[in-house]
Order: C-alpha cells, then structure tokens, then sequence
C-alpha cells in the first residue's frame, strides 16, 4: 500500500511539473513542438499580390517547383492583384498563422505603400521575415538620337530644355518615376513623367523616338540595345555592373548615389511559428546557392538574388524603408 500511495504521488507530480513546462513555452514555441516533426502535411498557400505573368510571380513558381517537389506537397500559387499589391498582402497577413499561407511582398508594399497611402489595411512590420529572394535591377535609357551618353549629360540635357525631355514610366510610385523626381530633386533637371500600362508600352515608345527616356529592367532593354535603338546610360544594380551589360556604368559608377530597387520576399502572417520558417528559409538556400540554377533563372530576369536568414531580410527592410520614405516626401506621393 505505501509503494502504491509513493508511485502514485510521484506520478503526480511527473506529470505536473510536465503541465508546467509546457504551459512556459511561448506560443510560438510551443506550436512548433506540436508541428516540427510533421510540416508540411497538406498544400500551402502562396499569395502573389500582383497578376498572373509579372516578374515577382514568374519567378516565385520557378523558385517553389524543386521546393514542392522536395516536401511532395502542392504550393499553390494565389494571385490577388490590386491597390498596388495591398488587395493581396492584407489577405495573406489575415491568414490563419499555421504556416500554410505564406505572402511574397515586393519592396513596394512593404517599404513605399506605407508612406504614399494614409492607412494601410495591415502592418508589413508585423509580418514574419522568412528569406529576401532578391532584388530587381533597372536601366536607364534613352532613345539613340536622344544627343547624351550618360547621366550627367542627360541631367544637363533636361536642363537646357526644362520640362520637355519625357520619362516613361508604369506610373506614379513606380521605380522609373521615382528616380526621375529623384534626379530632379538632387540636380534641378526637370522633366516631364508620362505614364504607362506596360512595360512592353514603355520600351517601343522609346524605340519608336515617342519618348525620350526609361527606367526598366535591362532584359526589357537589351535586345534593343543590341540592335541601336536605343542607349542605356547607366544600369542600378548595386556597386556591381550586370554581367549582361558590362560596359554600362552602374549608377553609382555615374556619381548618384541612389540605390533604390523593388524586391521580393517571403513572409510569414504575424504568429506564425518558427518551424515553418525555418523549413522555408533553409531549403530555399540550398535551391539558390546552386550557380546554375541562378544564371538559368535569375539571370534573364534581370534579378540579383540574395538568400540569407530571415534576420538579413529584417535588416535590408528596414534600410529599404528608410530610402522609401524619403523618395515619398520628394516625390509627393499620395495614393488615397
């Protein structure tokens, strides 16, 4: 009878002091002890904010074909395009934290929309980091009778002829019309925005001699580099020229000082456990670390990868955003 009453008093308390630490963990912790073993079981969500064929959705069903492939579960991709990307982020951010809805914002959702709406439906600063995929590099270019061969005689160039040298971009906040006021801003060279549907729109206005200038991605403008039309001045890609176009000065290479970029990453909504992004983040390194598959993929998209841990993608962000407040405030933008 005492050996039972002794077994049965240290079974008790066995078993509360395991109550208890479970009950210590914190959420997320405690979800991913119930989950680690078995994610993922069932498909995953990827919600792609803009429309079927763009550059961020091309890439992300390149990217998460091995990955699907690996885990021999489905990642369908969900495209919610509309208010610049925030339709389809605030349904994503929305989404149960269970780690089988995961958001691929752009840069411009998560650092520019925040200072050109007055309200955001959701907050990109509580979304979960997992990994920056990378980052989109840019031209800048100009028709071949346009009479300059860089930057700085363009900026001069817009100077002798205020308000007349036209810049084509996919409209207000897009990349190309925010280097243009930038360039504005910094050198009193004025010129005159004409916005856009598309990009393919864009690129034959200038080769057609309808526009004077661009901003766009060097895959867009190279073939008509190649063949005369049309002139890149300089390529945004960092301090590193594009291996496509060797000979063309980055930006910075030119004297301005301008690194501002659009960018893909996977998020997580808020509360979503470590686990699931762990998994992400480590199998989608091993995918970009393999040089073949970035020149096969990244490469003709004109997209510089990056990689690295979710504390990385934290960072950049936060840098990034910075920049995109100040180009904001120059740029007077207001969406709503």
């Amino acid at each position: 009878m005492k050996l039972q009453t002794t077994f049965g008093a240290l079974s008790s308390f066995l078993m509360a002091v395991l109550v208890l630490c479970f009950c210590t963990l914190s959420p997320v912790e405690a979800q991913t002890t119930i989950t680690s073993s078995t994610y993922p079981n069932r498909p995953i969500r990827l919600v792609v904010p803009y429309p079927a064929g763009t550059v961020p959705d091309v890439m992300i069903r390149i990217l998460t074909q091995p990955l699907s492939q690996l885990w021999d579960k489905p990642i369908v991709v969900d495209n919610r395009a509309g208010a610049n990307g925030n339709i389809g982020i605030d349904n994503c951010a929305k989404s149960p934290p269970d780690g089988y809805t995961i958001c691929l914002p752009t840069g411009v959702i998560m650092s520019l929309n925040p200072y050109a709406y007055a309200r955001m439906p959701f907050d990109p600063l509580e979304l979960v980091p997992v990994i920056h995929i990378g980052t989109l590099d840019q031209a800048i270019a100009v028709n071949a009778n346009v009479p300059v061969n860089s930057i700085k005689e363009l900026v001069d160039y817009a100077k002798s002829k205020p308000g007349s040298v036209s810049w084509g971009s996919l409209g207000m906040g897009s990349t190309a019309h925010l280097y243009m006021e930038w360039l504005h801003a910094k050198t009193g060279a004025t010129f005159l925005h004409v916005p856009y549907k598309s990009s393919t729109d864009v690129v034959l206005a200038v080769v057609a001699g309808d526009l004077n200038a661009l901003t766009l991605t060097p895959s867009l403008v190279e073939p008509y580099m190649k063949s005369g039309k049309v002139k890149v001045l300089a390529v945004v890609s960092g301090k590193k020229r594009l291996s496509s176009m060797p000979d063309v000065p980055t930006l910075a290479e030119a004297g301005y000082e301008l690194d501002f970029r659009n960018w893909i990453a996977l998020y997580f909504p808020r509360g979503t456990p470590a686990e699931p992004v762990k998994a992400w983040n480590t199998e989608l390194n091993k995918i970009m670390a393999d040089p073949n598959f970035i020149s096969k993929n990244f490469v003709p998209q004109s997209i510089t990868p990056a990689g690295g841990t979710p504390e990385d993608l934290l960072s950049f962000a936060r840098a990034n955003r910075q920049t995109a407040a100040e180009l904001a405030k120059i740029a007077n933008l207001k969406f709503d």
